[in-house]
């Protein structure tokens, strides 16, 4: 006895597959929007970005020293 409206495994896994794919696009847009957003004069990865240009090796030590301050915190 089989039912004829019961999808078959491979239309599951396709209807799956297209949903993950969908989801993963839309992370995708947000997440490029989110960094174009952030890369706005004034805004914080273009300060960043300034900043890193001008004194890559002062940036790299900030950045270090904020990283093992986070570190730290979290023991």
């Amino acid at each position: 006895m089989t039912d004829e409206n019961t999808p078959s495994g491979s239309d599951t896994i396709a209807d799956v597959k297209a949903v993950v794919t969908d989801g993963v696009k839309v992370a995708a847009a947000r997440i490029s929007e989110a960094i174009d957003e952030g890369r706005k004069p004034g805004k914080p990865l273009d300060l960043l970005s300034r900043i890193t240009r001008v004194a890559p090796l002062g940036a790299l030590l900030v950045a270090f020293l904020i990283g093992r301050a986070l570190a730290r915190r979290r023991r």
